[in-house]
């Protein structure tokens, strides 16, 4: 079994535990403690409890003193001069909210979001921080009955690639400042580089975190992978340049990979079979849709590279051909060449 931690809150010496979640009571009791804290009146633990819509012994506002420092980062300080408490910085509580089953839902889609993530440093962070808004919000932070009725599928599970909080708050702090970043890059497959870059955006996608940035000597838009970038450092040096904007930056990619040249038009026709998946989601914000004769449909957009788009239309496999740009055509033939050639060797 574990052994509980024991804290100290400062008044009289005492411990106490707090490994429990907070009830929508104990909430209601915190948002009073808290104004009564505000007021600057340094009480104490025999004052709060005689307080009439508090009412509980001297223990239990102990652990409520305890809980909202130690759980919910409350500023709280005890001065054994005036024997109270007082908060060293501005701190504000919310009541917890009366929610409906359609708000718990929406909480739980957010939490079930972020569980393939949390074995990375920056989802562990993450869910901790989900956790705890969740518990101000609502009182609770009970999963049980959800989990029981309700599952949500999306991304594979990530594991743990690279210490990459410290990278995040050092890019996250450059970009609002407009501050130039060196770091080491160890690419794929390749030595180590030096790089100077004018960081312009951090982006998630299926659970890998990218920078877009503008690569000074090359003097060009580039991807970095922040589990590959190592010792960052922020130069302080300021860059003049228009911010970047997610619709922008991806108007014409199919995923992550930008490259900056004219879009080529993509069209792709998929059998009846498929027809109706490719028409329930919008694949590209740029897509275009056109039936064809005997229910299948011509799925066109605008794409700068074909790198990501490739392994999508291979997975649909004889539900789907390539009509145009000619090379694409050439590259899926070769890929699908090289496939029927790979399984037509013995085992």
């Amino acid at each position: 079994m574990k052994k509980k931690r024991k804290r100290r809150t400062g008044e009289g010496g005492k411990e106490s535990t707090h490994s429990q979640i907070a009830t929508r009571f104990q909430m209601q009791r915190l948002f009073r403690i808290v104004a009564e804290i505000q007021k600057g009146e340094y009480p104490n633990c025999t004052t709060l409890a005689r307080i009439q819509d508090i009412e509980m012994n001297r223990r239990t506002i102990l652990r409520d003193l305890e809980f909202l420092r130690d759980r919910l980062l409350a500023p709280l300080e005890y001065d054994a001069a005036r024997n109270g408490y007082y908060f060293s910085g501005d701190y504000h509580l919310m009541p917890p909210l009366d929610l409906k089953d359609e708000d718990f839902l929406t909480l739980y889609f957010l939490q079930q979001c972020l569980a393939p993530y949390e074995e990375t440093e920056i989802g562990s962070h993450m869910k901790k921080s989900f956790e705890r808004m969740f518990g101000l919000l609502t009182g609770t932070q009970t999963w049980k009955k959800w989990d029981a009725a309700i599952a949500f599928r999306g991304e594979p599970k990530t594991v743990a690639a690279g210490e990459q909080l410290k990278t995040f708050e050092v890019l996250f702090s450059a970009i609002n400042a407009k501050q130039v970043v060196r770091f080491e890059y160890h690419g794929r497959g390749k030595k180590a580089s030096k790089r100077e870059v004018e960081p312009c955006l951090v982006v998630m996608n299926k659970g890998r975190w990218y920078l877009y940035a503008v690569d000074r000597k090359a003097k060009a838009l580039r991807t970095f992978a922040l589990s590959r970038i190592r010792k960052i450092g922020n130069t302080r040096k300021e860059f003049d340049r228009a911010p970047l904007t997610p619709e922008e930056l991806f108007q014409n990619s199919f995923g992550v990979v930008v490259e900056e040249r004219e879009p080529m038009e993509v069209v792709i026709d998929f059998t009846p079979q498929a027809a109706d998946l490719i028409r329930e989601s919008v694949w590209h914000p740029t897509q275009k849709l056109e039936p064809l004769p005997g229910g299948g449909v011509r799925f066109s957009l605008q794409l700068t590279s074909f790198y990501e788009i490739k392994p999508w239309i291979l997975s649909w496999g004889h539900y789907a051909r390539v009509v145009q740009p000619p090379e694409l055509v050439e590259e899926i033939q070769s890929a699908i060449t090289a496939a029927a050639e790979t399984y037509a060797k013995p085992i």
